[in-house]
This record gives structure tokens, C-alpha cells and sequence, in this order.
């Protein structure tokens, strides 16, 4: 029941702590910490007045607008009840209000189920699905490394850390009064400290971080729900702090908040940097001395209020700059990367797709990656992809198929493959952003903007056509050879024996800076020389005739990867933790293609992987023909649907590049169909020979039970409104 400045004090501080200055570049998470107070206050209405409207859409918008995040505010949720009814209530209360938050969290629930259902069933195709629970209980560090973040002016963790804890010194030094304070209650001091100290071990027990993550280790951004200290941390100081300024003040209040102090200082010093603990703790004596004066009558509370509002944005603005200056920021002119040339080249995509006669549902890609999420960013139809929701089994299959990804790490994504790779994945136009493509022999320049070239592909591919029907005893290997799976995806798919690609045996190798060893096949190991001005490795292929030559290199801690054609550089291809395929160009006749790579200073050892093939192009001239020969034709197709005609030489399967999932339905020439799977992941129809219809329609699983739960709790809630205002007019 408060609506003065202190509100804006405190809710800065919520709004600029830490957590929010090192993962805000993640935003789709940003809306669901924004609405936690709303459901902080929905409970708080829940257990002291009996009232759950507040709670229940605030949840239910809270899972709506982001579920992973919304796991966390679940957890919250309970802990936060149980500290309420510790506050708030008689015993004889508590088990109608813990039936009512079963109710209310419940239809909080349904009313983001149209979401969650079929969220749900998507994570059971992810990699995460294979977690298993610790079966040991560990702490990842000391207590004191943790609790050191409490404090201002460090830079927060962007990607990999310790926990975001920061959240204003105002707040750390509040918690003196509120535990010495005999208007706080002893159950409610107990339930503060239980709580905060409950999410501090969160942060550093192996057990309780899992459970959290729902029971997941996240890659990367740890200790996701670190926001909800700051949240309980803040209000718990704004409690202290109204009791202060609705009581007279008592010199052990000072006394309590200066003990505080000195305690951060002291757990803090040696282990964060000395400016940073130093400047936290003048930052804590102004504020104190600014207290001191308000309770001597020497400020008013209006000079009070301006006096923590000045010292308070000298702290979040270091704070703030800290975190920019970690995390980094951008502008329109340079995000998206190169848009300005970019765009346009995707205009005319768009106006070449829009002709009569191309309905083939074309894809386009960028031959270099800015972000793995291209596609999304620029608004293109590609399948570079990097989400939690991504199937592992279409990760396995880009594996094998030679494009960088990972069903860990739950990406995949474009950068550049075969002619057989993008037949298969329905590439059609490549983006060269401020890059050529070597593959001239496969790819066609149609357009350029100033740094930026657009190419189509010389041998076009259609979203589906007819494969023998022995594609379907197709078995891909992740992390292999991925030539060897395209030359048996070949033979099966078309019944061609020869095969697509064979290898070309490495020439020379040479190194400088390091020593290297062969260690088996294609793989090597290497020992760097410390201090070397240049630590390189290079390997060198030749033909005997005009070629295509294609690459795979990989070396841990290892740069970019530079093409050279008779000892002059010819083209790079940017490093990737994932290897994958890239052209090396068109070898003729006694040319020397070489690939080589440079170290990292603080490398000093480690493997690699190198090997390089010929595309055999009378074989592949002759594939193609005949796989694109029956090709399926699109004659409608909207973002659920897509029908279309194929005919068919003889009886086989109808690929498609679709990646499967549970929500695809068949329907050949109007019965329904079965899908066979061809990798484990992408869709193909049995077919007979001669001309079908063919429709694929998509609903996502649980999307109908979803929606019909999301619209029962909104009838629910409406009728139980409508019954609550009748009883007030009776009333």
C-alpha cells in the first residue's frame, strides 16, 4: 500500500541487477523475469485475501510467454507460498489456501496449455531427453566464491561464470535492520533467510541446479533462475526499509547495517577485484550516512529519497556500463550483418520464387554464418536452426550429411556441402555475404550488391521426389566420415554403385611452430612450441585430372581455415567447433590445393582431422537425372499444408526434405499414408509407380487437448467472475 519514490528505488534495482545486465542479450527470456512481481503479488492476494485472479493470469502469461524460464517462477511459486503462509496466516486457514493454490496454479497452467502440451512433446525428440539424474551430490565451489557476487561494479556473467547475484548495495546492507528488527516476526526472518539461502546452495549443489534447469545442465548461461535471489534479496530489503521509515529509528539499526557492510567487505576481499569490493563499500557508507542524517532530522524524506536516487545511479550506471562493456551491444547499422546488401539479394529470392512456376518451396542459405539463427534474423526460408526445442535426430543427420552440428548442443546450421547435401535439403539460392563461393562448377552467380552475391543452384533441386525403395534401410553415422554416408545415401537413393566421391590421399604435410603426428587414419595429434612466432599446420592434395575437390578439416584450438591454390591464398572458411564439408574450389591438372590452419596462443596441444574427396561428376550428372526426373510438384501449400503431384517411373519411396516429427499426416491420393523415415529423420511415402497426389498436413501434437484446456480455463475463470459479481450485487 505504498505509492511513493521508494518504489522507484527499489524496483531499479530489480530492473538493472545482474543477472538482467549479463543475459540481456537474451530477450526471449526477459518478459518472464519482468512479470515475476506480478506473480509475487498474485500470491501474496492468494494467501491474505483469498483472492487468485491476480495469480492465476499472471502465471499463466508468465508460462505462456516463455516456459523455460516459467519452470522457475513454478518453483518459485511454491516456496514463495509456503514463506506467505508463514507470514500471513492462522493454522485453521492453511488448508483452504493451499486447495486454492493447487486450483489456481493448475488453471495458471491451463491457460498457457495451448503451449505447454505441445512444447512438451517436442522436448521428447531433444538430446536433453537422455539426462539422468546426479547420482552424487557435489559443490561446484566455495560458498564464499558465490556469495562475492553480491556486490556492485564487477562485470556479470555473459556466457559461462559464476552466478549473477548483484543486486544494489542498498539491499545487502537492509538486511541488518530486517534481521534486527522486533516488528519483523522470528518465523518471518527464519523464511527470508531459508529462502535466500535455499537459492544461494541452488547456485552451487550439482543436485539442486539440475532440478532447477528442469533436470537439465544448460550449456552455457548458468544458474538461469539467479534472478529470483535478487527478487527475494529486494524485497526483503524493502520490507526492512518501510518499517524503517514507519518507526523511529534506533542506533543499533546503523549499527546492524554497518556490521553488514563490513561482513560483505570481509567475504568479498580477495576474491573480487579491490576496486570493485572498495568502491561497494563506500557506495554502502553513503547510504548509510544518508540514513544516519534522515534519522537525525538533518534531511527531509523528499532530500532522503533524492539524496539514495543520486548514489544509487552512480551505482547502477557503473553497473550498467560494466555490463554493456561484457556483454557487448549493436546498432542498426551493423545488425543484422551487411543487411543493407544482404536484403536486397533476398528481394530478388523472393521475386525468382514468386514466378510462375517456381512453387517448389526453394530454401536459401548464407555461405557463412553471423548468427545460427540466419534464417529467423533475415527472414529467409533456410534450416540453420540453434534452439532447445531442436530435434535431436535431425541434428544426427546434418552431422552425417557434413554441416557443423551438434545434438548436445542442439543446433545445426548452414556452411556450404555438396551437391548431393543440397539436393537433399532443398538448397536452392546461396547468399554470399561479403564472401565469393568457390564452388563455381555447382553454383551460379545472378546477382551482386555491393559486397554481397547471390548465386542459384546450377543443379536444382524440388522439396520432394522418388528414391529407390532401398533408401529406407538408409543408415547414417554421426561423427564419421561424412562422405562415406553421402556415397551410401547416393547408392541407395538412386542404385547407382559407383560411387559419388572418392578420396584423394594427402600429398604432403608440413607444420611450423609444432611438431605432428600421424595417430591413425586421418587424424593427427600435435605438441606447440611455446614462444613460436607462428605455430601452423598445413596439408596438401593434388589430381591428376580437373576436379572438384571438397574438404573437411577440423583441429582443436585451431583459427579459420585458408584454401590455398599453389602456395596463394584462395578463399576462408570461418572456425567452427563442429567440422564440416567445404568446397576447396575446381583442381585442374597439377595444381596443388592446400588447407591449413594457425593456434591460439594459450593452445599448447591437441588433435586433428583432415581428409579431402573428388566429386565424380559423370556419376552425379547421372543421379541427378534421374532423381530429379520425379520430382514432386506443388500445387498448393500453406504454413500447416502442402499438396502436390509426383509421378513415378517405378515403385519406390517419395523423399521429401521435411524434417519428420510426430505432427506430420499423409495422405496419398486421398487415403492415408505411411511415413517412412529415411535417416531416422527426414519424411519419405511409399509410392507405386505412376501419378499421385500427395498431401502432408501438420498439427502439432497435443496442440488440440492444449487448446481446448487453454479455452476451459478461460471459460472458468470468466464463469467464475460472473458468479463473484453477482454475489457482490446480491451483497
Amino acid at each position: 500500500h505504498r505509492n511513493d519514490a521508494s518504489l522507484l528505488l527499489f524496483s531499479s534495482m530489480y530492473a538493472l541487477c545482474s543477472y538482467i545486465l549479463g543475459y540481456y542479450w537474451n530477450i526471449i527470456w526477459l518478459d518472464t523475469v519482468a512479470l515475476l512481481p506480478l506473480v509475487a503479488l498474485g500470491l501474496v492476494y492468494l494467501v491474505r485475501d483469498g483472492k487468485y485472479r491476480t495469480y492465476i493470469i499472471a502465471l499463466g502469461l508468465s508460462l505462456f510467454c516463455n516456459f523455460y524460464i516459467g519452470i522457475f517462477t513454478c518453483i518459485f511459486a511454491v516456496v514463495w507460498f509456503l514463506c506467505l503462509c508463514v507470514f500471513y496466516l492462522r493454522p485453521k486457514l492453511l488448508p483452504g489456501r493451499v486447495v486454492l493454490m493447487l486450483i489456481s496454479s493448475l488453471l495458471g497452467g491451463a491457460l498457457a496449455a495451448v503451449l505447454l502440451i505441445p512444447t512438451y512433446q517436442a522436448l521428447q525428440l531433444t538430446y536433453s531427453v537422455q539426462n539422468t539424474f546426479p547420482s552424487t551430490w557435489e559443490f561446484y565451489t566455495s560458498f564464499r566464491e558465490v556469495l562475492a557476487n553480491v556486490i556492485s561494479f564487477h562485470a556479470p556473467t555473459s556466457k559461462d561464470g559464476l552466478p549473477n547475484l548483484a543486486s544494489g548495495i542498498l539491499c545487502l546492507i537492509l538486511l541488518g535492520p530486517f534481521l534486527r528488527s522486533a516488528l519483523v516476526r522470528i518465523r518471518e526472518k527464519v523464511a527470508a533467510v531459508f529462502f535466500l539461502s535455499f537459492l544461494i546452495i541452488s547456485c552451487n549443489c550439482n543436485v539442486l541446479n539440475y532440478i532447477w534447469h528442469g533436470c537439465h545442465f544448460p550449456n552455457l548461461l548458468p544458474y538461469r533462475f539467479s534472478f529470483l535471489f535478487s527478487f527475494v534479496l529486494i524485497t526483503v530489503a524493502y520490507r526492512a526499509f518501510t518499517l524503517m521509515l514507519e518507526q523511529k529509528w534506533k542506533i543499533y539499526d546503523v549499527l546492524a547495517m554497518l556490521f553488514v557492510l563490513l561482513g560483505v567487505f570481509l567475504l568479498s576481499y580477495g576474491i573480487q577485484e579491490d576496486k570493485a569490493v572498495f568502491y561497494s563499500f563506500v557506495i554502502g557508507l553513503l547510504y548509510v550516512v544518508i540514513l544516519i542524517f534522515y534519522y537525525r532530522n538533518l534531511l527531509s524524506r523528499k532530500m532522503m529519497y533524492v539524496s539514495m536516487s543520486l548514489v544509487l545511479c552512480v551505482e547502477l550506471f557503473q553497473n550498467v556500463r560494466l555490463g554493456t562493456e561484457q556483454v557487448s551491444t549493436s546498432d542498426r547499422d551493423s545488425y543484422p550483418y551487411l543487411s543493407a546488401s544482404v536484403e536486397p539479394l533476398l528481394d530478388k529470392v523472393e521475386h525468382l520464387e514468386s514466378m510462375p512456376g517456381n512453387t517448389r518451396l526453394n530454401r536459401t542459405e548464407l555461405s557463412s554464418w553471423y548468427t545460427l539463427n540466419a534464417p529467423a534474423l533475415y527472414g529467409y526460408h533456410g534450416f540453420s536452426l540453434f534452439s532447445s526445442t531442436a530435434n535431436a535426430s535431425v541434428s544426427r543427420w546434418m552431422d552425417g550429411m557434413g554441416f557443423p552440428a551438434s545434438e548436445a548442443g542442439n543446433r545445426y546450421y548452414y556452411a556450404g556441402g555438396t551437391p548431393l547435401s543440397n539436393l537433399f535439403s532443398n538448397i536452392m539460392y546461396l547468399v554470399g555475404a561479403g564472401t565469393s563461393v568457390m564452388d563455381t562448377e555447382n553454383w551460379e552467380q545472378i546477382a551482386i550488391e555491393s559486397n554481397c552475391y547471390l548465386y542459384q543452384n546450377r543443379y536444382p533441386g524440388a522439396i520432394g521426389f522418388c528414391v529407390k525403395s532401398d533408401l529406407q534401410k538408409y543408415e547414417l553415422y554421426a561423427d564419421t566420415d561424412p562422405f562415406v554416408n553421402q556415397n551410401e545415401l547416393f547408392r541407395l537413393a538412386t542404385g547407382i554403385e559407383e560411387e559419388l566421391f572418392t578420396k584423394v590421399e594427402i600429398q604432403s604435410t608440413s607444420c611450423e611452430g609444432m611438431t605432428l603426428t600421424p595417430i591413425g587414419g586421418d587424424n593427427y595429434s600435435y605438441q606447440l612450441e611455446q614462444g613460436a612466432n607462428q605455430r601452423k599446420m598445413e596439408y596438401s592434395f593434388s589430381t591428376s585430372d580437373k576436379t572438384n575437390l571438397y574438404g573437411y578439416f577440423y583441429a582443436e584450438h585451431g583459427g579459420s581455415i585458408s584454401v590455398l591454390k599453389n602456395g596463394s591464398y584462395y578463399n576462408r572458411y570461418a572456425y567452427s567447433a563442429y567440422p564440416y564439408i567445404f568446397s576447396m574450389g575446381t583442381c585442374q591438372s597439377g595444381d596443388t590445393l592446400s588447407l591449413s590452419t594457425t593456434f591460439a596462443e594459450d593452445a599448447s596441444s591437441g588433435w586433428a582431422t583432415v581428409y579431402a574427396y573428388r566429386m565424380n561428376q559423370e556419376v552425379w550428372e547421372k543421379g541427378y537425372k534421374k532423381l530429379i526426373s520425379d520430382a514432386f510438384t506443388v500445387e498448393m501449400e500453406s504454413d500447416t499444408e502442402i499438396v502436390g503431384n509426383v509421378t513415378a517411373t517405378e515403385d519406390g519411396l517419395c523423399y521429401f526434405s521435411i524434417p519428420y516429427d510426430r505432427g506430420w499426416h499423409v495422405e496419398v491420393d486421398g487415403e492415408p499414408a505411411e511415413v517412412v523415415l529415411i535417416g531416422d529423420a527426414m519424411i519419405s511415402v511409399p509410392v507405386s509407380a505412376g501419378t499421385h497426389t500427395i498431401r502432408l498436413s501438420y498439427c502439432p501434437p497435443g496442440f488440440v487437448v492444449g487448446s481446448c484446456m487453454t479455452g476451459g480455463a478461460v471459460l472458468i475463470l470468466v464463469a467464475a467472475f460472473v458468479v463473484e459479481r453477482k454475489r457482490i450485487g446480491r451483497g
